[in-house]
């Protein structure tokens, strides 16, 4: 329980050589080369020289003086010449001794231009055009082209071509890269033994198939976030020495339809040239979601890549020597076509660890670190319900990192619980500012959890409690350690949840005549509880009746009608005995705590000038020995309502 302050590894070289090979310099050299050929074109085009423009009457002075050293007929018209040309000597300004100009040839300047001595040169027309197609068609061209190549050389380097959009993103891993085995796998034996036997016939499926045995086709791999399903498709293709083809399900959808299918259909044409293989689809959510939900609207694209899959698993064509391995955290939004005998025919679950699978999980992982031989893996175990490989993955590396800034050569337990609470709850935040009135408060708001929990034996055993705060909100926690894994309460054992989550409140009641809004989470929680055991438990005077569902549909709107419908008599009856569960709870806590009210002061004394004390000291300080603490056995936690047994943090 918590109280509140609502008020305000390297990868692998992958080149045999063991570097990547070196690129052509070549390309770079030719760029470089048309880049500055085609500035030197665009500055000339750009700049052109300056020339004296001479007009028909200049022209023909010009003659008669002698004064043009050449001249250069261009036709441009009946009669018409442009003239371009040099004259003898080069004036002062910058535009020196070169001239244009425009003239009517007729027979008169025809004879001045032969007696003036000067060179005379007639040109085609078509010397514009090449001019113009130098000048400004080709730097155009040379910068497409530069652009181009740079294109083609980045999706070269990219392996996927300009043709290669259709093509499946897939990509092959031989077995020997995997380095994955089943012993590397903890804490999921049952789904290791049931996904054997795919591992079995792809070792040999000559023997399977001599007695006419089919092995499924498709194998959908279901589990929350972080149980290894990824891992265990791994060790599958490792195990069974064959090549392993993955791919994640937004790999085939894209905005162009028909894309996803193409590439559906080349990555089974690439698996089948290397069959015996595997195939693993992560998240094939993505892709294969329900086609008739009936909400959202329809996705062509997505609808066709699902169509595709569904052909090619089960379709004409045979598929034998090609397995597919699927991952999802939803197996409830996939379509029925795609689950159907014949395609993902077999479902194998990843479940959370139980306690002896977490305590397998550490061992794997405390391997990887320094550890103390002192520690005591039993406890995290134990205190981890709930807890996935990837978390208790994550926790052993948060206790190498405390321990290496607290400058230690080991992992100790300490650096082990404190990486549990920070996974679990949040960091620590000591330096928030909590004056002592509220420390206080906290205080006894946590030792009213405690000292509730202490004297129910029907309460799962209490760890540690703090008024360290942690995460945004929580001024204080109350750990609970179950003594195993449970999958079943009974009516006393929610009963006595309820109450030690109000001993919080009662304490507050009871020492300052006051409540305050620390205990809202604590309310909100106690509140599931007893609407569940009145609607869905059946522990209520209205009898074993199910009433309102209880169940996240996938495709339901958030603001769509129960589908049970509830008369207003039979919900006030609910409500009723919502009260009366809520209101007993509360008695007892108060009356628990009203008897005990020297213990109640004398664990938030301690914590007041401790912070955190553990159930030993806790023991110590009240009198009482370990085996007085709690002795009945905790019977297992329905998943909806086990998150009360941890601290409400």
């Amino acid at each position: 329980m918590s109280y509140n302050n609502n008020s305000g590894a390297p990868e692998k070289n992958k080149y045999p050589g063991g570097s990547a090979p070196q690129r052509s310099k070549a390309g770079f050299v030719w760029l470089l080369i048309m880049l500055i050929l085609g500035s030197m074109i665009l500055f000339k085009s750009c700049s052109p020289e300056q020339k004296h423009d001479l007009n028909q009457s200049i022209f023909e002075q010009r003659l008669k003086d002698k004064a043009i050293e050449s001249i250069v007929l261009i036709p441009d018209g009946e009669n018409v010449y442009n003239v371009e040309g040099k004259l003898k000597e080069k004036t002062s300004d910058e535009r020196g001794n070169q001239y244009i100009s425009r003239v009517i040839l007729s027979a008169d300047l025809e004879k001045s231009m032969r007696e003036s001595g000067a060179k005379i040169t007639v040109e085609n027309d078509n010397s514009g055009f090449w001019n113009f197609i130098l000048a400004s068609v080709l730097p155009v061209l040379l910068i497409i082209g530069v652009i181009y190549l740079i294109s083609v050389r980045q999706m070269r380097m990219n392996g996927h071509g300009a043709m290669d959009f259709g093509k499946s993103k897939a990509r092959m891993i031989p077995p020997d890269e995997l380095n994955i085995h089943f012993s590397d796998i903890a804490g999921a034996d049952e789904a290791k033994e049931e996904i054997g036997e795919i591992v079995e016939y792809l070792r040999d499926p000559l023997r399977f198939q001599l007695v006419g045995g089919r092995i499924p086709k498709g194998c959908l791999l279901v589990g929350n976030p972080g149980t290894g399903k990824t891992l265990m498709a791994k060790a599958v293709a490792c195990e069974a020495g064959v090549p392993f083809f993955s791919i994640s399900g937004s790999d085939f959808v894209e905005m162009f339809v028909g894309v996803g299918a193409s590439r559906v259909r080349d990555m089974f044409d690439q698996a089948r040239k290397n069959t015996p293989c595997l195939i693993f689809i992560d998240e094939i959510d993505a892709v294969g979601r329900s086609r008739f939900s009936g909400w959202g609207g329809g996705h062509d694209e997505r609808e066709q890549t699902l169509n595709a899959m569904l052909v090619e698993m089960d379709g004409l064509e045979s598929r034998n020597g090609v397995i597919v391995l699927a991952a999802t955290n939803r197996p409830d939004v996939l379509d029925p076509a795609l689950l159907r005998p014949g395609r993902f025919d077999r479902q194998v679950v990843m479940d959370l660890p139980d306690i002896t699978g977490r305590r397998q999980i550490l061992d794997v992982h405390v391997k990887k670190i320094k550890v103390a031989d002192s520690i005591d893996l039993d406890v995290i175990a134990r205190t981890t319900p709930g807890f996935s490989g990837a978390d208790l993955a994550n926790l052993c590396n948060e206790a190498a990192l405390l321990a290496a800034r607290r400058n230690k050569d080991e992992i100790t337990q300490d650096e082990l619980e404190e990486a549990r609470d920070k996974v679990s709850y949040g960091t620590e935040r000591r330096s928030r500012r909590i004056n002592d009135r509220e420390r206080k408060l906290t205080a006894y708001h946590e030792a009213g959890h405690t000292l509730v929990a202490l004297h129910n034996e029907y309460c799962v055993p209490v760890h540690k409690v703090t008024i360290i705060p942690r995460g945004q909100s929580a001024l204080g926690a109350t750990f609970m350690m179950p003594k195993e894994d449970t999958y079943t309460k009974s009516k006393l054992e929610l009963k006595a949840m309820m109450a030690m989550s109000l001993g919080g409140r009662a304490a507050e009641e009871i020492v300052f005549g006051d409540v305050t809004t620390g205990a809202s989470a604590d309310i909100e929680h106690l509140t599931g509880i007893a609407r569940k055991m009145v609607c869905q438990f059946g522990m209520s005077k209205l009898g074993p009746i199910k009433m309102g569902d209880f169940t996240n549909h996938p495709h339901m709107r958030i603001d769509g009608l129960p589908p049970d419908g509830i008369s207003n008599e039979t919900e006030r009856e609910i409500d009723m005995e919502v009260r009366a569960l809520i209101d007993e709870a509360y008695k007892n806590a108060l009356n628990c705590l009203t008897e005990h009210r020297d213990q109640l002061d004398k664990i938030a004394e301690e914590l007041l000038v401790k912070e955190t004390i553990s159930i030993a000291q806790i023991n110590e300080l009240l009198g009482l020995t370990p085996a007085s603490e709690n002795s009945s056995e905790s019977v297992a936690a329905e998943p909806a309502v086990e998150t009360g047994e941890q601290a409400d943090a």
